[in-house]
């Protein structure tokens, strides 16, 4: 698998990074054991892939301790992305240590502030961010589900990437994304798949609506609907193109001006392997406007200030 460059960072990252939040114990989703779980990830690294995203959030640290224990041996070979809430500054090196206990490695490639806090100040935080990269425990900073007010603060103090929801259903502020392009800014989005929508299993009628999709804003009864007559559009784009829905959805995403990496989770390595399949789809120029304009419309209807899961942190 080829490498793209994660910002300015100097790091090197490949296209489809291995997603752990269904990797979270009791509260993920994907592999129904810890050994499973990592027989995945040694598999995703055996297929060329680099990048790894995990979070302090998925099952208080279960997700990270998951994907230390898959890189035990083999640390300078994955790219290390984890992620920490807002906190006050003075909190900054207690979270990081914690992460890195759960990963057992003694620095974080990418450090990732997961969700920003409106009542609490940006500056102080990203103060105690960048002192723990001086001190070599980050090599560099990114953001996730930031604003374009709030990134322009964070790219002060030399963030590298922003980690969006973004798939064909769900997108971010174009002004945004131009952003990012002017300051050199990776964008990786992660739920590029709108957490199954985009499969063919839900356009199929196999889908359920249960647990965390309850709370996603495009499984809701009045998006529902618009939201699975996209899906089908990609059913039968795919069919075409001789791929699967999945393949021809990442595939899109790829291709969007801008994207670095994009963040896919996998429950098999059977799955992971049919999401590698989208590095040789090629969209056609018509059928990506197509579905540009199709799926924006719904985002749009929705608002696009809210948050894809109808909450935001205070």
């Amino acid at each position: 698998m080829h490498t793209v460059p994660l910002g300015d960072s100097g790091i090197q990252v490949t296209p489809l990074c291995l997603g752990s939040w269904n990797m979270a114990g009791d509260d993920g989703w994907g592999p129904d054991d810890d050994g499973r779980a990592v027989a995945l990830i040694h598999h995703a690294l055996a297929t060329g892939c680099n990048f790894v995203d995990t979070a302090r959030g998925y099952g208080g640290g279960h997700a990270e301790t998951v994907v230390g224990k898959a890189i035990k041996g083999r640390r300078d070979q994955v790219v290390v992305a984890t992620k920490m809430l807002h906190c006050p500054p003075a909190r900054v090196s207690a979270e990081l240590e914690a992460s890195l206990a759960c990963l057992d490695t003694d620095y974080v490639d990418l450090y990732i502030c997961h969700w920003p806090r409106p009542s609490l100040p940006l500056e102080p935080f990203f103060e105690a961010l960048v002192a723990e990269r001086e001190a070599g425990r980050i090599r560099a900073i990114g953001v996730s589900n930031f604003s374009l007010h709030q990134l322009e603060i964070a790219r002060q103090y030399g963030v590298v990437s922003l980690q969006p929801p973004m798939s064909i259903l769900w997108r971010f502020p174009d002004a945004a994304r131009e952003f990012c392009r002017q300051h050199g800014i990776a964008i990786t989005p992660y739920s590029p798949l709108a957490q199954g929508l985009l499969t063919g299993r839900f356009s199929s009628g196999e889908g359920t609506v249960s647990g965390i999709r309850s709370r996603n804003r495009l499984f809701s009864e009045d998006i529902l609907p618009d939201s699975l007559a996209v899906a089908q559009q990609v059913d039968q784009l795919a069919a075409r193109l001789g791929c699967t829905s999945s393949q021809a959805a990442l595939a899109w995403l790829l291709r969007t001006p801008g994207i670095s990496s994009v963040t896919v989770g996998a429950s098999r390595p059977q799955q992971w392997d049919d999401n590698l399949g989208c590095l040789e789809v090629e969209i056609p120029d018509e059928d990506y406007a197509d579905l540009d304009r199709a799926g924006r419309a719904i985002w749009e209807r929705i608002g696009t200030e809210e948050a894809m899961w109808g909450w935001k942190p205070n």
